[in-house]
């Protein structure tokens, strides 16, 4: 019976959703009733997606704000199937709460003795056939951002955290080189935490491997130590001062305030604003290989593509990563990562290794590690959809510069004392033998963004600047080669020399490595303050967030300096954008003490919240 034919009388509205009595007549003239509920309120909005009470209490307990025009699902409870619930309702005229009860829920007495489950329940018996059905009628290209997983990556290296964030549509939360200090060690085989990377310990390299990154993490518990001393004596906690007080901007010292749970904050903030500075500096002693915690929120096609390329790379850890990562999301959402082969795609494997061996027949001065004058570097762009040479072999220059240790501008000009014709052939050896619509070109085919820059600056400064997602960049693998950073404090505590022999034994141990097995086994060797050498494309409305983000006061100051350089630069070559005042909030002032002001404001926020220490 349709509810044209059913009689409506309204019983309660509450907000935008009403109850009904529903009367309807059968052939021999009875009566029927029965309870509705509907969304709406008969004026601003009619009354709209009917479903009997009963069904409707079935659903409620797998919806947030059920009766609600704006709901959510309860992911917890439907795991793995809100992708196909959410491309079933695209089709029909009901909403979510339709195809969960018509397709997805125990609803009567003859289906639960049948499936042999309770009334309300989940048809776990039938559920893979149901999504399969839904994925077939649908594609599960589009299905597969509607359904998402929440993963924990732990214990994995620095260098896996970059191509784990490189998904640019995910979310990701990192353990924090700035405000963690590395000095545990496990305490059952006395290991650091780094990883034992498992081509190095396989080699004749690995008690050098794990002698100098030992002393990489002695030497940075030492730092950290002399370096909180140090600050302590220039900024004692009778001289210090913040702003404590809930709504009181004014900065106290310590001796100023009678409140003992004032004092707390006070001390508490104190002794991060330390460690913090602490923690800046000495990280630049920390290797590549240095295990530390991501978090990352994404949705099913995120994870194919995440999964696709660890399984690709020829890196054991990357590998290992992948599947731990397919059988975690095997438990969630199956159905959204199945396209993943642990063989990787054939496609990238093979453009990789054509890139290679072209750059190693052709052009192999480009493996030759070459140090750049300026730490920020305007990169030029030209007009890539002309029919020039210099198009062709800037195009090319983007697909050989991670492989390379060149600077982009070098290996253009390069490039150019080839005939055109040679440059397009290699360009097409590269992306010519592709077999499908999902056989993607590498990010190189993003060049060509306003605002492009070349950076060479200390690992650390890179590892903050990655997680953007509004731009394309590309980097070139870690070696020690193009130089190392050496903070102002290192040499005012005295330590210079420690951290310089330190770096150079690192470097030491690269070089035996990068002979034995390769660049990519070898970047685990290299330390935070080691450079590397990277390229960041974006447009004008990306370097308004950028910029301004990346120099706020609590900013790390050496990625503060970077973005100041692309800020002085880009209003050299476009002086209107000072006129407009697009950029007007990129911070220039200088802060040692970056993050005392932010921390003093969160003990003030937790003043305010009267949370305290046994709370926590």
């Amino acid at each position: 019976m349709s509810l044209q034919e059913l009689r409506f009388i309204q019983r309660f509205l509450s907000d935008r959703f009403g109850s009904f009595e529903a009367i309807s007549q059968t052939e021999s003239g009875e009566q029927i009733q029965e309870e509705y509920v509907a969304f709406g309120d008969g004026k601003t909005l009619p009354f709209r997606s009917f479903m009997r009470k009963e069904l409707f209490e079935l659903a409620k307990p797998y919806l947030l704000s059920p009766e609600s025009t704006v709901t959510a699902i309860d992911t917890n409870r439907l795991a793995g199937l809100t992708g196909a619930m959410l491309a079933r309702q695209s089709r029909i005229t009901g909403t979510i709460l339709d195809v969960l009860v018509d397709e997805f829920l125990v609803k009567s007495s003859q289906e639960a003795e049948k499936l042999d489950l309770p009334i309300g329940s989940i048809k776990a018996k039938k559920l893979d056939q149901i999504i399969e059905r839904i994925l077939l009628q649908y594609g599960d290209d589009s299905v597969q951002e509607l359904e998402y997983a929440t993963v924990l990556f732990n214990s994995v290296s620095n260098i896996a955290t970059k191509i784990i964030e490189d998904r640019r549509l995910g979310g990701f939360i990192e353990q924090s080189s700035r405000y963690v200090v590395y000095s545990q060690r496990d305490p059952v085989s006395g290991h650091w935490f780094y990883l034992r990377e498992h081509r190095i310990m396989e080699s004749p390299h690995a008690d050098l491997y794990i002698k100098t990154m030992d002393a990489c993490f002695e030497l940075y518990v030492k730092l950290v130590d002399k370096l909180t001393n140090y600050y302590q004596s220039i900024k004692p906690s009778h001289e210090a001062v913040y702003a404590i007080r809930p709504d009181d901007s004014t900065k106290y010292h310590l001796n100023e305030l009678s409140n003992e749970k004032e004092k707390k904050e006070f001390l508490r903030a104190y002794g991060f604003d330390l460690r913090c500075r602490a923690c800046d500096v000495a990280r630049i002693i920390l290797p590549a290989s240095t295990l530390t915690n991501v978090a990352m929120v994404a949705n099913g096609r995120v994870f194919e593509h995440l999964l696709k390329r660890l399984y690709s790379s020829s890196n054991p850890e990357f590998h290992d990563i992948a599947t731990r990562l397919h059988e975690t999301l095997n438990k969630q959402i199956p159905k959204y990562v199945k396209r993943a082969s642990p063989g990787g795609e054939t496609y990238w494997k093979e453009m990789d290794q054509q890139i290679i061996s072209q750059i190693q027949i052709f052009f192999p001065e480009f493996l030759t590690a070459v140090p750049s004058s300026e730490e920020v570097k305007w990169v030029h762009q030209i007009a890539l959809l002309e029919d020039s040479k210099e198009a062709i072999a800037s195009m090319l220059a983007t697909q050989y510069f991670p492989h390379v240790h060149w600077p982009f501008d070098k290996i253009v000009y390069r490039l150019l004392q080839e005939s055109k014709e040679h440059l397009t052939d290699l360009l097409k050896a590269i992306v010519s033998k592709r077999s499908s619509r999902r056989d993607r070109s590498h990010r190189g085919f993003e060049h060509g963004y306003p605002c492009t820059f070349e950076v060479v600056g200390n690992y650390g400064i890179f590892r903050d600047l990655h997680r953007h997602r509004m731009l394309t960049q590309q980097r070139q693998y870690l070696n020690p080669h193009l130089g190392f950073t050496i903070p102002a404090d290192i040499i005012a505590i005295g330590m210079e020399e420690e951290v310089n022999n330190m770096q150079k034994q690192a470097a030491y141990l690269f070089d035996q490595v990068v002979l034995a097995l390769g660049s990519d086994a070898a970047q685990y060797t290299v330390l935070f303050g080691h450079h590397i050498r990277f390229m960041m494309g974006f447009n004008l409305r990306e370097a308004q967030h950028l910029l301004e983000l990346r120099t706020i006061a609590q900013g790390h100051p050496d990625y503060r300096r970077i973005c100041q350089k692309m800020d002085i630069i880009l209003k050299e070559k476009a002086p209107w954008l000072s006129q407009i005042g697009l950029l007007q909030f990129v911070d220039y002032n200088d802060y040692p003490w970056a993050r005392a002001d932010a921390e003093a404001r969160q003990s003030s926020k937790r003043l305010r919240a009267q949370i305290n220490e046994e709370d926590e």
